[in-house]
């Protein structure tokens, strides 16, 4: 890969167009790269490079300040299917759709001369890419300022499709949109209660996979990662050599709310799970989630999907054998989607919230 070469030779501002990500080109001054310790880093990431820091789990990302009247990013992107979410001053969030390959991509214009504050989410799932930070551009006269200070309380959310934010943004008839992808991890409950609840958040998730199998009914003896081995990665990916491992003394949860099963129960009418065994793994989940965070606070619950009310048995039968004050049942309301497609809407996502609000706060003593 020569981006990194690309962006020491510094890029070129051929567009100001949000959609239309220009390519990485001749030097210009203001050039800040990725390493740069005014970066404030978001979510879980990898940084074997620091000069090169990937993001592939949706909510992971960056926040900076600036002065300034513009701003541009330059990064890589493995496919055409990632996107980010790009927030002004905390203003109303944006989409940023990448293509594959190196590319410059506008995140602010014709702003007062500053101070500003961005925020650059990545927005899709880790399945739809990975990207490479490689810096940012502050137009003429601007620079990057000292980062804001980032929450001390910290949540992080393992789950499926729902938890990364699939489904968040589909349309009456859920048909495929290039230009409005349906994944949206900020308007996800688990990003909407961080901005609630004033704390840090870490979605861990991965769509289409559960506890002991995936929606297919494919685990690890498959070379299927699910909720336990992903929990471990930065990067993950069924291709060992794609994968990064993730540090977990990196980043300490105060909090952490569960939300698998989905994907296990979704062949349960024609090839049903062996509860005992199901309760088994579950158990040992949670209590490798304590070995990891012996301080935590662990929020299982059965999610918005499944109805069958076997699963619910199931995580409340694992919380239970964990004998555990600190791991909690948490009921799950059913929420239906759009007619058209099961995963929750953007509305039910902030009911979603709602629901684990008061709950988070009682036992978090927030």
């Amino acid at each position: 890969m020569n981006a990194l070469k690309a962006a020491l030779a510094g890029i070129l501002i051929a567009s100001s167009q949000a959609q239309n990500p220009t390519e990485v080109g001749a030097l210009q001054p203001g050039f800040y790269r990725a390493d740069d310790a005014r970066f404030s880093f978001l979510g879980r990431y990898e940084a074997g490079n620091p000069k090169q820091p990937r993001f592939a789990f949706p909510g992971s990302g960056f926040e900076v300040r600036f002065s300034g009247v513009s701003l541009s990013l330059a990064i890589v992107s493995d496919s055409d299917t990632s996107a980010l979410t790009v927030v002004i001053d905390h203003g109303d969030p944006t989409l940023k759709l990448l293509r594959k390959g190196e590319q410059v991509v506008s995140l602010a214009t014709e702003l007062n001369d500053g101070p500003h504050t961005v925020e650059v989410y990545k927005r899709t799932e880790a399945w739809q890419g990975v990207v490479t930070l490689l810096g940012l551009q502050v137009a003429s006269g601007g620079r990057l300022l000292d980062p804001p200070p980032l929450p001390t309380r910290k949540l992080m959310f393992v789950g499926d499709s729902v938890t990364c934010g699939e489904g968040v943004n589909n349309n009456a008839t859920c048909t495929p949109d290039p230009a409005s992808p349906s994944n949206d991890a900020y308007h996800g409950y688990g990003m909407d209660l961080g901005r609630r609840l004033d704390a840090q958040v870490h979605l861990v998730c991965y769509g289409g996979r559960g506890l002991v199998r995936d929606y297919r009914g494919l685990g690890k003896s498959d070379g299927v990662l699910n909720a336990p081995e992903f929990l471990d990665l930065s990067i993950p990916s069924d291709e060992p050599a794609n994968r990064a491992v993730w540090d977990h003394k990196k980043w300490i949860p105060d909090g952490i709310v569960v939300s698998v099963g989905t994907n296990d129960f979704n062949l349960e009418t024609t090839v049903p799970l062996n509860g005992d065994a199901f309760v088994d793994e579950y158990l040992k989940f949670l209590k490798s989630l304590r070995g990891q965070y012996p301080n935590a606070t662990v929020f299982a619950t059965e999610g918005a999907i499944v109805t069958d009310p076997l699963l619910r048995r199931y995580v409340q039968d694992a919380v239970g054998r964990a004998q555990d004050s600190r791991i909690l049942w948490v009921p799950a309301t059913h929420y239906p989607g759009n007619g058209c497609n099961g995963h929750p809407t953007r509305e039910q996502h902030h009911r979603i919230a709602d629901d684990l609000e008061p709950v988070l706060r009682k036992a978090l003593t927030w």
